[in-house]
């Protein structure tokens, strides 16, 4: 099968993420999260599990680490243009990722957009589902 590079960029491209994927951009998963910080970031996220992810910093000092609620995973911006460019967790050893599709970099036809609604999880659950359905992450920044 081939493999395609789907890639995304914060504004002024300090942060970035490439997935590399089986999937074309119209095959991967597109979400929509019903939290108050996915709401106001008007985010679309995907992930790969069979795939592989790398988020690639100019300069590491000008990346913020946010974490909200149960503290799970990363949420990474910019500090420079304030972008969210995606998130990253650890789970047993082994990282794994999401990224925002409002960041993808070229032209492409997304799929359909899944609503999902995330606020009965436990932590145990939350951590769980996000292992299963993240992409793995190659080198957490």
């Amino acid at each position: 099968m081939k493999q395609h590079e789907h890639r995304g960029s914060c504004h002024c491209g300090n942060l970035r993420w490439t997935l590399l994927s089986e999937l074309s951009l119209a095959q991967l998963p597109v979400r929509t999260c019903g939290c108050r910080f996915c709401r106001k970031h008007g985010l679309l996220t995907t992930s790969d599990p069979q795939g592989e992810m790398n988020f690639i910093l100019t300069d590491d000092t000008a990346v913020l680490r946010y974490r909200f609620d149960t503290k799970t995973a990363d949420f990474l911006m910019c500090g420079r243009c304030g972008v969210y460019v995606g998130a990253q967790m650890e789970e047993a050893g082994r990282y794994y990722a999401i990224a925002n599709l409002r960041t993808l970099e070229g032209e492409g036809e997304l799929g359909m957009v899944h609503p999902m609604d995330y606020s009965r999880e436990g932590v145990s659950e939350r951590l769980t589902r996000r292992a299963s359905r993240w992409t793995p992450l190659r080198t957490p920044v």
